[in-house]
């Protein structure tokens, strides 16, 4: 045994040093298989998805003329319950026209607007009050097509979104999941330049006339029924999203829940199934169907 003594220790020394060498050959095949893990469950959501080949995107001066529009106020039948000093109209019957009317009052085949893009976390941040910001990256993305710009860097999205943010705290006090009358309000008091309607009874068709006229079309939703594979936990409770085309018998939009929302395709079917108004009382998503057009002032 003394004999065998600086063997010993020689032999402790070189299986301490295996162990070491084992135990970094384990760590990195466990990064390779969580590596492998996770773009198998990527490429696994993306072939999820309803794929279709997109129009050609339009730009919003595709569709205006200098030609001023009717006043339609004779159209409006009821305001919603917020502040009296906006200038929100609620309108259940066809389309309205925007100040800056649009040639296009047809139906074509398909159409898909150049409505850009950008995730409710930009920096994939999704802490308060970007997990709740479905509402107002809707409205700015909408803002964004009607002045022909692209987003900036994310941290600057993600800085105006904090802003909007601001806007509703020092009006209300709070930053909440809002009713459609209430983002109509925001737009009003945040923007300035846009005129708000809140279309009830709202159809596949009506949507569609929207769309041809160059007017994207902000949807409430439950986000439990949108089928979205890319929703974690079943989907938000409540969910706001732009609808900016159509094809055949689907809608493309883009979906602020997740980075993967640009040009996300939606069946007709599941958007009219899961749109929905918040409903503040029950803090459910259950109210009626409608939408929400912005017209340029």
């Amino acid at each position: 045994m003394a004999y065998a003594g600086p063997f010993r220790f020689l032999l402790v020394i070189g299986f301490n040093d295996k162990i070491v060498y084992m135990k970094k050959y384990f760590l990195v095949g466990i990064f390779i298989l969580a590596l492998g893990g996770g773009f198998w469950y990527y490429r696994t959501q993306r072939s999820n998805a309803i794929k279709i080949d997109l129009p050609p995107a339009q730009d919003f001066a595709n569709f205006i003329t200098d030609r001023v529009a009717t006043d339609t106020s004779d159209q409006i039948v009821d305001k919603p319950n917020v502040n009296t000093n906006t200038n929100i109209n609620v309108n259940t019957n066809a389309p309205t026209k925007p100040t800056t009317s649009p040639t296009n009052t047809s139906v074509a085949d398909k159409i898909n607007l150049n409505v850009p893009f950008s995730s409710q976390a930009p920096t994939s941040n999704w802490d308060e009050p970007f997990q709740n910001a479905c509402e107002e990256t809707s409205v700015l993305m909408v803002d964004y097509y009607y002045q022909n710009k692209k987003f900036p860097e994310k941290t600057e999205v993600e800085k105006i979104l904090v802003d909007m943010v601001k806007w509703q705290t020092d009006a209300w006090g709070l930053h909440k999941d809002l009713t459609l009358a209430e983002v109509a309000e925001l737009v009003t008091g945040y923007f300035g330049q846009y005129r708000p309607v809140i279309v009830e009874n709202v159809t596949v068709e009506k949507i569609k006339s929207f769309l041809n006229q160059g007017l994207p079309v902000v949807v409430p939703a439950n986000g439990k029924k949108l089928d979205n594979p890319n929703f974690r936990n079943g989907g938000p409770a409540y969910h706001m999203l732009v609808i900016k085309g159509y094809a055949g018998d689907k809608f493309i939009t883009n979906d602020p829940g997740t980075r993967l929302g640009a040009d996300f395709v939606y069946t007709q079917a599941n958007i009219m199934d899961s749109m929905a108004d918040w409903n503040e009382k029950e803090a459910v998503a259950n109210g009626p169907k409608r939408v929400l057009i912005l017209y340029k002032n």
